[in-house]
């Protein structure tokens, strides 16, 4: 056998397959038991009937691909987004969902990577699409708004027999009604192994690269983070993330699961904190998913007290360390039977382990653990050389076997992680530590590094830095000036609430007290904001390309 057969696991959670094998489903058990009851919470608000009428006319409508091929979607965030993705899941499709933020010519990559041949949008995308020289080939852009459509001059002629609009309820397929008002009529069957979705991250060569998603996949993690939380039809769910990140899987199909509702939001609404707190209040929402970074902005704003009182139960964060400041900030403005929750995983297995914050987590200054492996799946240490790690105290890398893990990537047969993928194991690129049975995220493979002839990991300077009372946010980097020269180690902060800058001697003197020295930034500077990613995470290589003008500050 080999190493990875043998390695010792931190635990195994192997259980019967779930009984919802396909997490859209759901929609016809929910639309058949319970149709006036909410689904969709934004603007005029969508019930579940309502839904299932709108998702079985667009998958029998015969507009959209052959079952198995991908579908596209590229609009702004809201119900519209979220109908889309279930009719391609009941059209037999799988889904390709594109942040609507991004420019049209990432877009245009994505599309033409994905083969999709028909791409659902609304008016603005549309007008954005034909108005630039695009590669992808498509049979049918189909656009599903009632806004009106302002295509270019240059574009009537490309237009022509592509462009479809329809409206916004789908009224232009009335003709469908008596065939289709249920999904049950078109349901295409699917297989556990089928591809439901194809999520593009940023490639190491620059190009996005899509990571397939099964419907076991789906299934396992929504099935099992159902469960966990305990959520039932009375919850009300907010969605953060954009539908190409897969915090998003969470957002529609736990709730969806449940028959719970969920509130999609806006992209503008997602930059405005006020909105996002007045969301929380005004909705009741009782369970949120987010990265750190977002909780942080509501911890920074106080917006906790202004929504009090709370519906919160359940807090979820992933994506990011959680700072424990931000962690016990929260905890303390919360309702007191408000569970907090660490989950973990890359794209490549979405979520695979996870811990629920207990007492003592908020107590002491240890690092918080990402826990231990979900349903259906197991987790293991390799140290360099691909032997186990079995010593107490050694860090290795992340593996994980189950059925978390995905096909693997689109089109990408000479990733290093192929292999795995094949083999239903996937290598995290993440160092973690198990301790006392649970496994401690000891940061990045490619955020260590040996600064005077010692191992050091970034994470660790930015959580020493992170305890200091008046710093709220922080990020860290190593930069040479030149191949072969010694890296100096940078740090950027954001101060709490509006408060004043700490010199920066007084941090160095603050790392002191918990650094070794090679561990202590040669540089300091303040921000009023770290620089995002789309997903909401820091932006590391936007500090990495600003790292020469910022240094000296």
């Amino acid at each position: 056998m080999t190493a990875a057969m043998t390695a010792p696991r931190i635990a195994t959670a192997m259980t019967a397959p779930d009984p919802d094998r396909f997490v859209h489903h759901a929609l016809l058990r929910h639309a058949g038991e319970r149709p006036d009851a909410p689904f969709l919470l934004g603007g005029a608000g969508v019930r579940y009937g309502e839904a299932a009428r709108w998702v079985a006319r667009l998958a029998a409508s015969g507009l959209l691909p052959a079952p198995g091929e991908p579908v596209a979607i590229w609009m702004d965030k809201g119900n519209g987004y979220a109908l889309a993705i279930l009719a391609a899941l009941f059209a037999g499709n799988r889904y390709v969902p594109l942040d609507g933020a991004q420019p049209v010519e990432r877009a245009d990559t994505i599309v033409g990577d994905a083969g999709a041949t028909v791409l659902i949008t609304d008016s603005a995308h549309a007008a954005r699409w034909l108005s630039h020289t695009v590669t992808a080939q498509l049979s049918r852009l189909l656009v599903v708004d009632d806004a009106p459509l302002e295509i270019p001059p240059h574009a009537m002629s490309a237009a022509r027999g592509l462009v479809l609009q329809l409206r916004a309820d789908l009224a232009d397929l009335s003709d469908l009604r008596d065939e289709a008002d249920h999904p049950a009529a078109v349901a295409v069957p699917c297989e556990d192994d089928d591809v439901a979705a194809m999520l593009y991250t940023s490639g190491s060569t620059g190009l996005p690269k899509g990571v397939q998603l099964s419907h076991r996949n789906l299934a396992n993690f929504v099935g099992w983070s159902a469960d966990t939380l305990g959520l039932t039809a009375a919850d009300r769910l907010l969605n953060f993330a954009s539908f190409n990140f897969d915090l998003s899987t969470f957002d529609l199909f736990a709730s969806l699961r449940a028959g719970a509702a969920l509130y999609v939001t806006s992209e503008a609404q997602t930059r405005q904190v006020a909105q996002v707190a007045g969301l929380i209040a005004r909705h009741g929402i009782t369970t949120m998913y987010s990265v750190p970074s977002m909780l942080a902005l509501l911890n920074r704003a106080d917006a906790w007290r202004g929504i009090a009182p709370c519906a919160l139960r359940n807090v979820v964060f992933a994506g990011e360390v959680m700072p424990k400041p931000q962690l016990r900030t929260m905890a303390a403005q919360l309702p007191a039977d408000c569970a907090f929750y660490n989950f973990y995983g890359p794209t490549e297995t979405n979520v695979c382990l996870y811990h629920r914050v207990t007492e003592a987590d908020l107590h002491n200054d240890a690092p918080l653990p990402v826990g231990t492996p979900i349903r259906a799946t197991e987790v293991w240490l390799r140290d360099d050389n691909g032997q186990p790690v079995t010593a107490p105290g050694e860090i290795g890398e992340i593996w994980v076997r189950g059925a978390c893990v995905t096909p693997g990537y689109w089109r990408r047969d000479t990733d290093p992680n192929t292999a795995n993928h094949r083999a239903g194991m996937h290598a995290t690129g993440d160092h973690g530590e198990i301790v006392d049975g649970v496994l401690v995220y000891r940061g990045r493979k490619d955020r260590m590094l040996k600064l005077s002839g010692y191992r050091v990991e970034l994470g660790e300077i930015e959580a020493a830095l992170a305890r200091h009372p008046s710093v709220h946010e922080v990020a860290v980097l190593a930069h040479a000036d030149e191949p072969g020269a010694a890296a100096r180690l940078f740090a950027w902060y954001v101060p709490r609430g509006t408060g004043e800058a700490v010199a920066p001697l007084a941090l160095r003197r603050f790392c002191a007290d918990l650094l070794p020295a090679y561990m202590i930034p040669n540089h300091i500077a303040q921000r009023d904001a770290l620089p995002r990613t789309p997903n909401g995470k820091i932006d590391y290589r936007a500090l990495q390309r600003g790292v020469s003008q910022e240094g000296g500050q």
